[in-house]
């Protein structure tokens, strides 16, 4: 049976209002010495506070609900780690759900965490959430009036806070660094093109090519999974066009590209030089280190729990909008493109 405040009154002899005061700190007319009997007490009863009285008498439960797309992927269980130990540093608890990138378990989840009484929820889309779908679920968030922040994946029209990357600026930085290395045809393999981060990566793509005077070429632009799968795939749909090197929007698809290249005998980088996006930890490991834009994923999870925490203490609607700056990290998967190749003849 669970410890109650009855219990450490039979067994210390204080009343019940006594014991209430001594452990929620308001004691101050209470002499010390039976301040230490019940906190003696306490301890060997083992005694701890029902969650779910307090939460009903304070109408907060200090509990968060972090929704993500699949924590199978580095990415999810990276930016998973940063929230759940900010939550412990605060006191806070979490409650993680995964859809599988899923929009029905999406709209699931937040229901269920409605129901659980959490505080807040941090939610990061799943990745078939076209502009419709991301409404629907921004809509069901509203009316069960969740405080709520959105990361990595978002919607712009949402009336909300947001903890992202200026994705745009990381695809300009990869593709630039290529371009300067002699680098003209260069090959994309995008995430889904209704997600707000694929498409402001595609942005930074083009930016860079019209900085060099480059056309952009659909034959060149493969939309993916942000996956392994779609990472192979990519690699015989490029079969036959003549590019010099390949950008991937997340690592995970660059590990596909280069699965791929390796079983068609195409080495990286003499064969092709290859780039990804998010500097997970295997990107060092591989057997050619991948060259990649980083974010700061685990920043990015501290962050959120940070601003959602703030606003649920507030009881004050934010629309802020939290932006990180990629960094390109260079490793050996990059070599000289043909512009940049000595003339040999």
């Amino acid at each position: 049976m669970r410890t109650t405040i009855k219990d450490i009154a039979n067994y210390t002899g204080f009343s019940v209002t006594t014991i209430s005061l001594v452990l929620n700190n308001k004691a101050d007319k209470i002499p010390k010495s039976t301040k230490n009997k019940i906190l003696e007490a306490v301890e060997k009863l083992n005694y701890h506070p029902n969650q779910l009285a307090v939460g009903l008498v304070k109408k907060r439960t200090q509990t968060i609900g972090l929704i993500i797309s699949d924590v199978s992927n580095v990415f999810f269980s990276t930016l998973a780690k940063g929230v759940e130990d900010s939550c412990r540093r605060q006191g806070w608890n979490l409650i993680l759900c995964n859809t599988n990138d899923k929009h029905e378990r999406d709209m699931s989840y937040i229901q269920v965490l409605a129901d659980k009484g959490v505080d807040g929820i941090l939610f990061c889309m799943a990745r078939d959430s076209d502009k419709k779908k991301a409404e629907e679920s921004i809509q069901l968030l509203k009316k069960l009036k969740i405080p709520f922040v959105m990361i990595d994946r978002y919607l712009e029209e949402a009336d909300c806070s947001s903890v992202i990357v200026d994705h745009k600026q990381g695809g300009y930085a990869a593709v630039k660094y290529l371009l300067g290395l002699g680098h003209r045809n260069i090959g994309c393999v995008t995430g889904p093109s209704g997600l707000e981060d694929s498409m402001e990566r595609l942005k930074g793509y083009k930016k860079a090519l019209e900085e060099y005077k480059i056309s952009y070429r659909d034959e060149f632009i493969y939309e993916g999974n942000y996956d392994r799968e779609s990472g192979a795939g990519a690699v015989d749909f490029f079969e036959g066009k003549e590019i010099s090197a390949i950008f991937a929007f997340n690592d995970m698809s660059a590990y596909g590209v280069y699965n791929g290249l390796k079983k068609k005998g195409i080495s990286v980088p003499r064969g092709m030089s290859l780039i990804g996006y998010d500097d997970i930890f295997f990107s060092e490991i591989l057997d050619v280190p991948l060259t990649t834009v980083k974010q700061p994923i685990y920043e990015m999870g501290v962050e959120s729990v940070k601003q959602l925490i703030e606003e649920v203490e507030s009881g004050v609607g934010a629309r802020k909008c939290i932006v990180f700056q990629p960094a390109l990290i260079i490793r050996e998967s990059v070599g000289e493109g043909p512009a940049n190749e000595p003339d040999n003849r």
